[in-house]
């Protein structure tokens, strides 16, 4: 059950992130979102949308919490931790 709620977690925050990333794209950028994403990628730029996108996250972690549902809230915080490895690896590359 609690592996569960984790994995619940875990993809309400990639949706989210990724929610977030697309109205971000979709308000400041011209192109589609494939070739912005694309552009950004070229540009180094891609963690710092990933980064932004994530904010999307807070409000759902606070509900969480509030809510007493720790073992969820822990599987976004999981997902989150990721996306930090991730922004990382990207800021090398």
């Amino acid at each position: 059950m609690r592996n569960k709620e984790k994995l619940i977690g875990a993809v309400i925050g990639f949706v989210l992130t990724f929610i977030g990333m697309v109205l971000f794209t979709l308000y400041f950028s011209e192109a589609n979102i494939f070739s912005s994403f694309k552009l950004l990628y070229q540009g180094k730029k891609l963690g710092s949308l990933i980064s932004l996108g994530a904010l999307l996250n807070l409000p759902v972690f606070f509900i969480l919490i509030r809510r007493r549902d720790y073992q969820t809230a822990s599987g976004l915080v999981s997902l989150l931790i990721l996306l930090v490895v991730v922004v990382a690896i990207l800021k090398v590359l």
